[in-house]
């Protein structure tokens, strides 16, 4: 069975031209088929790998933590100044250490970047476990998919969203690390081209996005679906970094492009960066929308793996996640 499935995903992405194969009436998805992803998160790993976190705000998101049944372990980078050789040391350890079950990073801010040349990406990928952040966290989530090639994942901070009580947030990852593969998301969406998704998800910060390219840190982004933020952007540099997205190698290969929010612009508005979007994407042959709860800001956000395929349904506002492409069932 899989290999007459596998035999018709390369049909499907490799024979029938590009303009055909984005077209959703020539699949069904079928989320009861194949094993589902799962990781048991008891106890978790908190490192600082950007900037040093507030200690009250830090404290919050561990009482947090702990009062969601999770034992807390505390790098050294969120107590002490370290060089970015010795956070890299620190997460080499945390994906070593088998009683570890996830790495969460306490804040974004600035610096991730550096820690990429010092990773042990062969101990990483022969130990797997989560790593979850967002924002300047980026330069890892992508760099370690692209190198090691595990998933990822773009979800809540610890000193950000997790020091907030009642924030479900932090109950949303819980339960994507746990194997829930459908995502329900309630936030208003702005459509530029309409259409359903299926795809391999690269999410993360726009600035962090345009850092990588042309390194090899940056996964290939055939077949791929972005979802993109920033946030301390002029209208100016966000109108810069979406037209590069357009003249990218691998743009006419990509499934989507979703533009989850930008937040504390340092000139323009809301309405006229949509505009922008607009402008720049409303002739493209693949979905584009903007909207999604994973950017900056104090509300709910939802939790996406980077690296691993999904379907989304922005008009039905929702999100289905696949461990294996053999998941999907092509008519």
């Amino acid at each position: 069975m899989y290999r007459f499935l596998f035999s018709l995903f390369l049909v499907f992405f490799f024979v029938i031209p590009l303009e055909e194969s984005k077209s959703m009436d020539t699949f069904n998805i079928n989320m009861d088929d194949g094993i589902h992803e799962t990781y048991e998160i008891n106890k978790v790993f908190v490192s600082a790998p950007a900037r040093f976190p507030d200690s009250s705000s830090l404290q919050a998101g561990i009482y947090n933590l702990e009062c969601h049944g999770l034992e807390v372990v505390v790098g050294d980078s969120c107590i002490r100044t370290l060089s970015y050789e010795e956070k890299a040391e620190e997460l080499n350890r945390a994906f070593a250490d088998d009683s570890i079950d996830a790495i969460l990073c306490a804040r974004g801010g600035h610096g991730s970047m550096n820690l990429l040349d010092y990773l042990d990406y062969e101990l990483i990928s022969e130990n797997p476990k989560p790593i979850v952040g967002y924002s300047d966290i980026t330069a890892l989530l992508l760099g370690i998919n692209a190198i090691a090639g595990i998933p990822t994942y773009h979800g809540p901070m610890v000193v950000v969203e997790m020091m907030y009580d009642g924030n479900n947030s932090l109950e949303n990852l819980l339960e994507v690390l746990r194997g829930e593969h459908e995502i329900k998301f309630d936030y208003p969406v702005k459509t530029i081209v309409p259409g359903e998704m299926i795809g391999k998800l690269i999410v993360g910060n726009l600035s962090l996005f345009e850092t990588l390219q042309d390194t090899k840190y940056m996964p290939s982004l055939e077949n791929c679906i972005l979802v993109l933020e920033d946030t301390d952007e002029s209208r100016e540099s966000i109108e810069r970094m979406i037209w590069n997205i357009q003249h990218l190698d691998d743009f006419q290969s990509l499934r989507g492009i979703i533009f989850a929010g930008f937040t504390d612009l340092e000139n323009g508005t809301e309405s006229e960066i949509n505009g922008l979007i607009y402008d720049h994407f409303k002739n493209s042959d693949m979905p584009v929308y903007i909207g999604l709860p994973i950017h900056h800001g104090i509300f709910t956000k939802i939790t996406l793996p980077v690296g691993k395929w999904a379907y989304i349904n922005m008009e039905e506002k929702l999100i289905k996640i696949f461990d294996d492409v053999f998941e999907i069932d092509y008519e």
